[in-house]
């Protein structure tokens, strides 16, 4: 709560025009918003019916992981791609814009780059594919590398998944 009240200091000043919070969970989320006098203008963390519910925009960044997204390799989703002459990280892309979240992928790459701006209007039967396909066994994993992740002891910045609010088990499934 410090650093948030600090926050919001700074937000009545000329430096900020917004504040936010990342990797919040509905129950860190739940600790800050009764103390809080600004809500927070973006999560950087999913809860998407949650968070527009109190106002707040949900935003996705790094998407698409560091390359070691197993939806890359996907046959439904590749299919998908294929229907529509893209890739597959378009299709994630296309997908969380028309889904309604702000979506901020990184790459080094130039052409990436580029791709990444060309989203295409998927119907309704692809968005539902690409909603449930993280149902799939393999698909729920952590897609960013960090030491601050131990999943032997099931902790993400020396908390456990519980006190996130994160119903996980230790491997983060």
């Amino acid at each position: 709560m410090e650093t948030w009240k600090e926050m919001e200091k700074l937000f009545g000043t000329s430096k900020v025009r917004a504040i936010g919070v990342s990797n919040f969970s509905i129950k860190t989320l739940e600790v800050l918003l009764p103390q809080a006098t600004v809500v927070p203008a973006v999560n950087h963390f999913g809860l998407i019916h949650y968070l527009r519910g109190k106002g707040i925009h949900p935003r996705a960044s790094t998407p698409l992981g560091q390359g070691n997204s197993p939806f890359f390799s996907d046959e439904t989703l590749l299919k998908i791609a294929d229907k529509h002459n893209i890739t597959v990280g378009q299709v994630l892309l296309s997908w969380g814009y028309q889904k309604g979240t702000p979506v901020i992928p990184k790459s080094e790459n130039e052409e990436r780059l580029r791709t990444n701006l060309q989203l295409v209007k998927l119907d309704d039967e692809d968005i539902e594919v690409v909603s449930s396909s993280h149902k799939k066994s393999g698909m729920h994993k952590q897609l960013i590398v960090s030491p601050l992740i131990d999943p032997v002891k099931g902790e993400v910045w020396g908390r456990t998944h519980a006190q996130l609010g994160w119903n996980l088990n230790k491997a983060g499934s």
